[in-house]
């Protein structure tokens, strides 16, 4: 992992993304610009640092650009998944950590395969000791030009239940990227969809043959760090919202204060099983990255209520996060995927 090259208040953290963050909005600035300021400052994964630090800066970004902070995500879960897989490190995980190269995660096949919903769609094929694959990866973000993707695949000429968990870069042969395709928000993820014709593995990118133990050792971290830019996003719309609660808005408040005691409950959980989560069953797990999708969500619609007008203007902020907001219950898993697997932990 990185060594901190310098020593930045969470100010001047916030302050970088709070300023750029219109610029992502629109497309003019593209995220990883911020993972390689980050890598730089030794601030994606130092050393010693774990689950608490990652969870602590996903969610300080996410209040000032939830584009940057998905992208973050992703970017830190790829980290998680090589540090698990290439437990000796190696010089994808130097080049991830520093900020040179950019991590995509394409790993929500294989949280819909473990749960029963649906089969990982990517077939992989033996090729000597290594691996080659056909199929699809239906939405990723961070495809930018050589960032290291990490997917779940089905083994064609084995048991029906044989999956694994490969890297693979975008440049490889044989990898098909899709045009982009305009979004409500988060434009500046580079998020799509991509093809894979006979891609090769070799042995060396094989991180797991057991993809239910390996979900099951990343799905904590999988879902507090999604909880973490969820949570940053409604602590933000919140205290904005507080701003403009007097004269007719002050018929809100309540509603308003409401939503306080949600936010803080979910930053409350999220922090304390950031800081231990092997107490933390896996209902109480997607309970918690339930409450803070819905919770972000609400947040950000009471604070365009409550602003009127001017929140209403295609550059605000406000409407910025109010477009963030409405992604939080498509993203995989999505609200359905969440409510579903909760009904079956009873």
């Amino acid at each position: 992992m990185s060594t901190p090259t310098a020593v930045l208040t969470d100010e001047e953290v916030t302050a970088w993304f709070r300023d750029g963050a219109a610029a992502v909005d629109r497309g003019d600035r593209e995220v990883r610009d911020g993972l390689r300021w980050l890598g730089e400052r030794g601030l994606i994964a130092p050393a010693g640092a774990g689950l608490p630090h990652a969870v602590d800066l996903v969610e300080r970004i996410a209040g000032e650009c939830l584009s940057s902070a998905f992208s973050l995500w992703a970017h830190r879960m790829v980290i998680e998944y090589l540090s698990r897989g290439e437990p000796d490190g190696g010089a994808v995980l130097v080049e991830l950590s520093t900020g040179r190269a950019v991590g995509s995660t394409a790993m929500a096949p294989a949280l819909r395969d473990v749960a029963g919903l649906e089969p990982v769609p990517v077939l992989a094929r033996r090729d000597g000791s290594g691996l080659r694959l056909t199929g699809p990866i239906r939405w990723a973000s961070n495809l930018f030009d050589d960032a290291v993707v990490v997917l779940p695949v089905r083994l064609a000429d084995s048991e029906p239940g044989d999956r694994a968990v490969v890297r693979i870069r975008l440049s490889d042969p044989g990898v098909l990227l899709d045009r982009r395709p305009e979004l409500l928000a988060l434009n500046g993820t580079a998020s799509s969809s991509a093809r894979l014709d006979d891609v090769p593995v070799p042995a060396e990118a094989v991180l797991s043959a057991d993809l239910r133990g390996f979900v099951g050792a990343i799905r904590p971290a999988f879902l507090l760090l999604q909880s973490a830019f969820c949570a940053g996003l409604a602590l933000r719309s919140v205290h904005e919202a507080g701003r403009h609660t007097s004269g007719p808005n002050a018929e809100l408040a309540g509603d308003l204060t409401e939503l306080v005691t949600r936010a803080d409950s979910v930053h409350r959980r999220l922090h304390t099983a950031a800081a231990d989560p092997t107490p933390v069953s896996h209902a109480e797990l997607l309970r918690l990255r339930l409450d803070a999708a819905d919770t972000a969500s609400a947040a950000t619609r009471i604070e365009a209520t409550l602003r009127g007008g001017a929140g209403y203007l295609a550059g605000s902020d406000v409407s910025r996060r109010l477009r963030e907001g409405a992604f939080l219950p498509i993203q995989a898993p999505t609200e359905g995927q969440l409510r579903w697997e909760l009904s079956r932990c009873a």
